[in-house]
Parts: structure tokens; C-alpha cells; sequence
């Protein structure tokens, strides 16, 4: 658990790193903020074992997938970037009850972790599909051109997804629970509860 917790937190900071360094208007509409100091807003405290939930004035107080969906929304005026790490960051951590540390009677919910994963792909079909009126994404990723171009942002999303499946899998074995699983052509379109 302390691993697949501590990747995440690795994938998140790179991916806000990399989404910043494409988008750097977004950084731009906050001018004291740097990459640094956002990915520490977003990542919180490295000592604590339990994490506080990410909620900030300036999301309007909107955490998880509803600050996603802040960032995807055409008339939002704030830091498109900021608003989308700080959801997946804090839907993540709900997967995680949280924690950032775990001991031997720990235990986390197969079925939050399932829905994380399917909400990330959920989140990637927004990134690559939700567009402005004259039709640029609302948030740049990958750079394509001729020769193929920079797929960096997909690696990492599907690193993402693999270690929350993965984790999804080895909770359900270990408490010999189910995972009950969406269609896919469904779950594009609407982000699961993490409970």
C-alpha cells in the first residue's frame, strides 16, 4: 500500500509538472504561484500520515471529481490546471482513506480503488475531448506532429490506472471481496463514487 501510494504521489507531481510546462497561461492567472508551489499545494505535507482532504477558496471550496469538472467547465475563468490535479490528487487520496502511511491492520476498499482507476480514464477522455468555442483543448497535453510527437502524458496516465487496478486486485484477494465492473462505453462519460 505505502508503494502504490508513494507512486502516485510521484505520477502526480510529474503530471502537474508536465500539464503546467504545456499550459503555462494557467500558471500565469495566479501570479505568485510557480510549478513548485503548486505541486506542493497539491501533494500537502510529506510527514503527515493522514492527509487533509484538498479544498481551497479559490476552487470555490470544489474537491475531488466536482473540481475536475471545474476545470473542464467553458465559462471557468480560474487555473483550468490547478483545479484538475487537485481533484484526481484528492480522488486518489480517497482511495487511499487518506493515508499516506499504512500498517498491518489497514485496509482499503477494493471498489474505491476500481472506481479511481475507471474515473482517471474518465478524466483522460475529458482532457483529450473537452474543447473551447473555437475548438483548442481547454487544457494541452500531448505535442503531436509529423514525426509522432511526445506521448509522455499517456504513459503516465496508464502507469496510474495500472497501479490502482493493481491495488484494486490485491485488496479484493486479500479480503476475498468482488469488484463489481463498469462498461466502458459508460464509464467514458461519467466519474464513479469514490466512497
Amino acid at each position: 500500500m505505502d508503494t502504490h501510494a508513494r507512486q502516485l504521489k510521484i505520477h502526480i507531481a510529474e503530471l502537474t509538472r508536465k500539464l503546467y510546462v504545456r499550459n503555462p497561461i494557467q500558471l500565469s492567472k495566479n501570479p505568485h504561484a510557480t510549478i513548485e508551489s503548486r505541486i506542493k499545494q497539491i501533494l500537502g505535507p510529506k510527514d503527515q500520515i493522514e492527509l487533509p482532504p484538498l479544498v481551497f477558496d479559490e476552487l470555490n471550496g470544489l474537491t475531488s471529481i466536482d473540481a475536475i469538472l471545474l476545470s473542464f467547465e467553458q465559462d471557468y475563468e480560474g487555473d483550468r490546471v490547478f483545479a484538475a490535479m487537485v481533484g484526481l490528487a484528492e480522488m486518489l487520496r480517497r482511495s487511499y482513506n487518506h493515508q499516506q502511511e499504512f500498517f498491518i491492520l489497514d485496509s482499503l476498499d477494493e471498489q474505491a480503488l476500481y472506481n479511481s482507476a475507471r474515473n482517471i480514464e474518465i478524466f483522460v477522455w475529458r482532457l483529450y475531448h473537452r474543447r473551447d468555442a473555437l475548438g483548442n483543448p481547454l487544457i494541452f497535453t500531448n505535442d503531436t506532429d509529423e514525426q509522432g510527437g511526445d506521448f509522455s502524458f499517456d504513459r503516465l496516465f496508464t502507469k496510474m490506472v495500472t497501479i490502482q487496478d493493481m491495488m484494486a486486485l490485491i485488496v479484493a484477494d486479500k479480503t476475498n471481496r468482488s469488484i463489481t465492473k463498469v462498461a466502458h462505453g459508460v464509464a467514458q462519460f461519467v466519474f464513479l463514487p469514490i466512497p
